[in-house]
C-alpha cells in the first residue's frame, strides 16, 4: 500500500521555464510523507516530542518528465522494510497518469538524549504504508570522482529561514542551493538529483559551497548530457555532497 496526496502546483514553484525547481520536487515529497506521519500516527511533531527526529542521510532523485505551473500532481509514498537502524522511503510523482519522478531516500532516527541511532525496533511506525523499495538506474550510493578540479563557487549563511525543528538546514533546500550555480542554468533542465548527507548545517553556520562537472555525463542518469559534482563543507567538514544531471532544456 502507498499513502497518496494530491496538488496543484502554484506559479511560486517553477522557474521562468516554467520547471518545478528542483527542491520543491523533494518538498512535495516530502510533505506528502509528513502527512502520512500526520494521518497514519506518530506524526512528526509526536516524534520530536518524544525526543525522536528522522534525519535523512542519502536520496536519489530521478526526473523523467518536467512539472509545470498549475499541473495537477498526484504524490505517493511508502516505508520499506527497515534493515537495523536504516529507514527506508520511497516516492513517486505523477501528472495525467506519467510518472515524472521517482525517488528513494535512506533514513536514521536519533534519540535526543543520548545522540545514539535509535534500531528500528525502537520506532513503532508499522502503521505507516508499506510497500517494496523502488529499483532506480541511478546508484543510491555514490562517490565523487577524484579527478576533476573542485572549485569554490560561492558560500551560503544559514539564515532562520532555513532551519527546521532541529535548527539545521533543511533538507529540501540543498537541490535549489547547488543548482543556482550551474553555468548557464537558464538554459537547463535537471535531469537527477543524488544527495549525501554527511554533517548539519546549523543556525548562524557558513556553507562553502564546491564544484566540478564530470568529463561525461553519469552513464545511469540517460537523459543528462551534463553531470555536475558538488562537495559543501561547514567548518571545514564535509557536509553534503551532490551529483545534479541537466540537459539542454526542451521548449
Amino acid at each position: 500500500m502507498r499513502y497518496t496526496e494530491k496538488y496543484k502546483v502554484t506559479s511560486h514553484d517553477v522557474d521562468v521555464n516554467n520547471n518545478m525547481k528542483p527542491s520543491l520536487v523533494l518538498r512535495y515529497m516530502q510533505e506528502t510523507a509528513n502527512h502520512q506521519m500526520r494521518d497514519r500516527k506518530p506524526s512528526y511533531y509526536e516524534l520530536f516530542f518524544a525526543g525522536k527526529s528522522f534525519i535523512i542521510t542519502r536520496i536519489t532523485i530521478e526526473v523523467y518528465e518536467q512539472i509545470h505551473q498549475y499541473d495537477e500532481i498526484e504524490v505517493a509514498t511508502w516505508r520499506c522494510p527497515e534493515k537495523g537502524a536504516t529507514f527506508i522511503r520511497c516516492y513517486e510523482i505523477t501528472c495525467d497518469n506519467r510518472v515524472c519522478a521517482r525517488a528513494y531516500s535512506v533514513w536514521a532516527v536519533t534519540n535526543h538524549q543520548t545522540g545514539k541511532l535509535c534500531k528500528a525496533s525502537e520506532v513503532d511506525i508499522s502503521n505507516y504504508d508499506t510497500d517494496e523499495p523502488l529499483s532506480l538506474s541511478l546508484p543510491n550510493r555514490f562517490r565523487l570522482p577524484k579527478t576533476i578540479d573542485y572549485v569554490k563557487a560561492g558560500e551560503k549563511e544559514v539564515f532562520y529561514s532555513d532551519v527546521d525543528m532541529n535548527l539545521h538546514m533543511n533538507n529540501t533546500h540543498y537541490p535549489d542551493m547547488l543548482w543556482n550555480f550551474i553555468p548557464d542554468v537558464r538554459s537547463k533542465e535537471v535531469t537527477s538529483v543524488n544527495l549525501r548527507f554527511m554533517k548539519e548545517a546549523p543556525l548562524g553556520g557558513k556553507v562553502e559551497i564546491y564544484m566540478g562537472k564530470m568529463e561525461a555525463p553519469l552513464a545511469e542518469d540517460s537523459e543528462a548530457e551534463e553531470t555536475w559534482c558538488f562537495a559543501s563543507k561547514v567548518e571545514g567538514e564535509i557536509n553534503v555532497e551532490a551529483q545534479i544531471g541537466v540537459k539542454r532544456l526542451e521548449r
